[in-house]
């Protein structure tokens, strides 16, 4: 056979199997998005991961994980698996403490009444003076969380000495459960109250379960933040303020349409199999400030849960705390442009 013939045949051969190889790797290969969010199970958040339409309105492709755990999340924007990462105040906190010189504060997803006490839908007790006067003393909530960081907050600003109250923390009979544990046991008798965050109460308060005995937005505003690093940040301007944009949109359909964006939540909870129904998240969406702005008061609000956990002995060091708000200003111009 002709040499030149051979040389030929081998390159269409060589070129054949290149075409072939790059097919199966791309097949196997996952779709290359903009950037990375790691996201909670937020009431929110839960809207934004069931209307992708949010994303794609700013041309932006979104890997949007949402992760059970607040500490997960931390890591996988520690770690470098994730670009941007959203976190309640004590997992700001957190953050900041683990990578102090990287980490940035961009806005917020969610502040106000997150944490809920409910108690028996049939119930005659209405503070927490008829929980501890009768025989409603066993109550739960899920401890090393915010919500008992907000509990005893609440604790100590109200049941003091200086008040004339001498209540303790410890004259009630305290219950540490999951959260798919709390209502269960609520309806079973096995505990007079539970305090957790949305959207569990507003699940049990659905159901006709459970009635709610008191929120703590006037306690602590608890903010949830939007974090990222300095340098995806800086490097990525325009990619955070798309990101920015998308999440005003959905903080406006919570606003604007609750009942619309309620059910779109419960759609995209279901289809990760947990049962969470419209009624619910059109509850939690009257109930908690969904304003992705954020401003001295927030970040105020973050340094007073970190004076508060030190005092507590659960952190060492209170992090000096980094923000950006120029971000969400442009961002706030792009939103506006229809």
């Amino acid at each position: 056979m002709d040499n030149r013939l051979v040389a030929i045949i081998m390159v269409c051969v060589v070129a054949v199997a290149c075409v072939a190889t790059w097919q199966i790797t791309s097949m196997l290969r996952p779709e290359v998005k903009d950037l990375r969010y790691a996201g909670q199970y937020y009431p929110g958040e839960w809207l934004l991961y069931g209307h992708p339409e949010f994303w794609s309105k700013y041309d932006l492709a979104v890997d949007h994980v949402l992760f059970s755990s607040g500490a997960e999340n931390n890591e996988a924007l520690i770690s470098g698996e994730a670009d941007i990462n959203c976190g309640a105040d004590s997992k700001t906190i957190a953050l900041f403490n683990a990578i102090p010189d990287d980490a940035l504060i961009i806005g917020t997803v969610q502040r106000g009444n997150r944490y809920t006490t409910i108690i028996k839908a049939d119930s005659d007790i209405d503070s927490w003076d008829d929980l501890l006067k009768t025989t409603g003393k066993k109550v739960c909530t899920r401890f090393g969380t915010g919500a008992e960081q907000v509990l005893r907050q609440f604790f100590n600003k109200t049941y003091s000495a200086e008040l004339g109250r001498n209540y303790t923390w410890e004259d009630f009979e305290w219950v540490n459960l999951n959260l798919e544990e709390m209502i269960g046991s609520l309806e079973a008798g096995n505990i007079d109250a539970f305090t957790a965050w949305e959207p569990t109460p507003a699940i049990a308060e659905a159901q006709g379960i459970g009635k709610s005995l008191m929120t703590y937005g006037h306690i602590a505003m608890v903010p949830a933040s939007i974090h990222t690093t300095k340098d995806f940040a800086y490097e990525h301007p325009a990619l955070i303020v798309a990101f920015l944009a998308a999440q005003l949109d959905k903080a406006e359909m919570i606003k604007s349409n609750p009942a619309q964006a309620a059910q779109i939540a419960s759609d995209a909870a279901a289809e990760k199999g947990i049962e969470v129904s419209a009624e619910a998240f059109e509850k939690v969406y009257g109930r908690i400030d969904f304003r992705i702005d954020f401003n001295q008061t927030i970040i105020d609000e973050i340094y007073a849960t970190a004076e508060f956990l030190k005092e507590e002995g659960k952190i060492d060091t209170i992090p000096n705390l980094a923000w950006d708000t120029s971000f969400l200003e442009a961002a706030e111009i792009l939103h506006g442009i229809d």
